[in-house]
């Protein structure tokens, strides 16, 4: 019996694509048209019920809306980063499957036929959504950006090599350069290790200090769904919004940390130093901000310095800083060149955490288009900024605090070792 021939990659790009369009649009049409259904029995609209799934496919996929006919007013962007989780964990699968059926030459194939396709169905999307040009490129332009950077993800994930996804031998053409360039690479890439574990570190102290205050202010936010009276159903859709907003209001929580502070509307800062609250919009959970100053908030600060801490203390224990060697060859006088290469080592983790984070940062920021809230959430940059330099100090002192911990580590170990043999000799004596 004969075989057909495997389909082409692009076609696999293609299909891959589709399953993940309709996973993403059953995913928002299918509560959205049961809530409307049931709350508009008699009087159900499909066009407009439509328009908000459209809206919220739209919203999960990180693209600006143009909501308002006046076209002076600002644009609607917000996103629910944990809904924006879906469709990138989705790509990252469909990556992962394209990788696995590809050559290294033909792997561009399925996954631009997969980004445009996906993009393309965005730009459909975008015009039941609003039917306003600059959202229809945005809506491609956000969706081709979120698709792309998961499959890549998973691409790698699976083919772990560069070679097996471009087709180029990396490891060959690192091999023919110089020691210096090794080390040179080597130190780039501890480096930029160094960032990340401190960006993840900072993460999760936020997440944790995050919940620690909605735990302590946990009645604030039960008084809020009690007298917002919204229903069962009404109360289960914030409780969704919520959940899909939490990495914002973690992200909201670092900028907090670092004494960026962040924004509930233009006027409202809301900070470890200064905190005027106006308007509060009625959402629950928004109940248990801070308001006022109070004499602990400064303690927040040690969210950064403590993830710097952690990515010192790896980058010393990895062992990689060759721009030490080159110091001390070149700065004769230890303390000196100790001193440079520790500063150095430090900036450039401070700066890869907040280059890490400052996309995140940026969309969690949130734009309603309308009046004071323009404005809600941090400022990506300032926030990144500070960031990076929190994180550098404390890598310093987690890189000098390395050695003199491991010192005394050893030191206890050799004493219990010693008092252990003392201790064996005297029984035998006995």
């Amino acid at each position: 019996m004969r075989k057909l021939p495997p389909p082409p990659l692009w076609l696999f790009g293609l299909f891959e694509a589709v399953q993940v369009l309709l996973s993403t649009v059953l995913l928002v049409a299918v509560p959205v048209f049961g809530a409307e259904i049931v709350r508009r029995w008699g009087s159900f609209d499909p066009e407009s019920t439509s328009e908000l799934a459209a809206q919220l496919w739209l919203m999960s996929h990180a693209a600006p809306l143009n909501l308002a006919e006046d076209t002076s007013a600002g644009w609607f962007h917000l996103v629910p980063l944990g809904f924006a989780l879906v469709p990138f964990l989705l790509s990252w699968r469909a990556g992962r499957r394209l990788a696995q059926g590809a050559y290294p030459f033909q792997l561009w194939q399925g996954l631009s036929a997969f980004t445009l396709a996906y993009a393309g169905a965005a730009v459909g999307i975008g015009r039941v959504a609003v039917n306003d040009p600059g959202t229809m490129v945005w809506a491609g332009v956000a969706a081709a950006g979120l698709t792309g950077a998961g499959s890549l993800a998973g691409c790698y994930a699976e083919a772990r090599s560069a070679t097996r996804m471009i087709g180029v031998d990396l490891e060959s053409r690192v091999e023919s350069l110089s020691q210096r360039m090794k080390w040179a690479g080597v130190y780039t890439w501890a480096v930029i290790r160094g960032g990340t574990v401190a960006a993840v570190t900072v993460v999760g102290l936020s997440a944790l200090l995050l919940a620690g205050w909605l735990g302590w202010r946990w009645m604030d936010v039960a008084n809020a769904y009690q007298e917002l009276d919204a229903g069962v159903s009404g109360a289960a859709g914030l409780t969704l919004l919520h959940l899909g907003l939490v990495p914002n209001f973690v992200l909201w929580t670092l900028a907090y940390a670092t004494g960026a502070g962040f924004n509930l509307g233009a006027g409202s800062p809301v900070g470890p130093w200064e905190v005027r609250l106006g308007a509060v919009p009625d959402v629950p959970v928004l109940a248990a901000l801070p308001d006022q100053v109070y004499e602990y908030s400064a303690a927040a600060l040690a969210v950064p310095v403590v993830a710097g801490v952690v990515a010192g203390w790896w980058l010393m224990r990895e062992g990689e800083n060759h721009f030490d060697d080159w110091c001390q060859l070149k700065l004769k006088v230890r303390p000196v060149s100790l001193t440079v290469s520790t500063l150095t080592l430090a900036a450039l983790t401070g700066i890869v955490s907040g280059a890490l984070l400052i996309g995140p940062l940026w969309l969690s920021h949130i734009s309603l288009g309308m009046g004071q809230l323009h404005d809600v959430g941090p400022h990506a940059g300032f926030t990144a900024a500070l960031l990076a330099g929190w994180v550098a100090a404390g890598a310093v002192l987690g890189y000098v605090a390395a050695p003199a911990a491991q010192m005394v580590v050893r030191r206890r170990r050799t004493e219990d070792h010693d008092a252990a043999e003392e201790d064996s000799f005297s029984a035998e004596a006995r």
